[in-house]
């Protein structure tokens, strides 16, 4: 890791319609917490700056439940359009403000400032050779959180409709890094009713629990 000083932001999606789960999944109580604020904290506790957590109609809600937090808190009015409202609105928010940007998912409750670390070193590490993405890999499977260059910022303009980064991801793939990971669970996302059983199990020894019913890595939103 080389000396300069690098400023990296955290944008994290929380406006979802949780069409799957059949309530809001941002709220659903985990480890004595809401969902989505395990990675509210880990973003905070790796120093990301400044970190923004994006709403959908449940911004006050929010902003009480982070208020301990050095967090901001956007409401996106129009989340029912799609994921890329959202992505839109909290690229925005960091413009300017940070040399590259960690798009989390407020519905991954497993990764980890370790994660987040490296992902950040890895960034810092190949910024000089040309790289503008890193992304993890769970067992050979690219997941999130996905670390973008502020120069792609631009990119996320162009987006339309309930669709994440695939697209931009694709396009910018000789200038990505792929980051191994070995914990699976940090790749994991809560979708269905049967995730969240699962991840909740998790919070219980591996020795009463082990981890045979594993809900899928998610990647059905192909990057964001």
């Amino acid at each position: 890791m080389n000396g300069t000083l690098i400023r990296i932001g955290g944008v994290i999606l929380a406006a979802g319609l949780s069409s799957r789960m059949g309530r809001p999944k941002q709220w659903l109580p985990l480890g004595g917490k809401p969902l989505f604020r395990h990675s509210v904290e880990a973003a905070v506790h790796a120093g990301l700056d400044p970190v923004i957590l994006v709403a959908g109609g449940d911004a006050e809600r929010m902003i009480r439940a982070v208020a301990d937090l050095p967090v901001e808190v956007i409401d996106n009015p129009d989340f029912r359009q799609g994921m890329s409202t959202s992505l839109k609105r909290g690229i925005r928010a960091v413009q300017g403000r940070a040399d590259a940007c960690l798009i989390l998912l407020a519905d991954q409750p497993f990764v980890s400032r370790s994660l987040i670390d490296a992902l950040r070193d890895a960034y810092q590490a190949h910024r000089a050779h040309g790289t503008k993405i890193v992304r993890p890999v769970f067992q050979g499977i690219p997941g999130h959180p996905v670390l973008v260059d502020a120069s792609l910022f631009p990119y996320y303009e162009t987006l339309e409709g309930d669709v994440g980064g695939k697209a931009i991801l694709e396009r910018f793939r000789e200038a990505m890094v792929l980051l191994p990971w070995d914990d699976r669970r940090a790749g994991v996302d809560v979708d269905t009713p049967e995730d969240y059983r699962s991840v909740r199990r998790w919070l219980v020894p591996e020795e009463d629990h082990p981890l045979g019913d594993d809900p899928k890595t998610g990647n059905e939103r192909g990057g964001v």
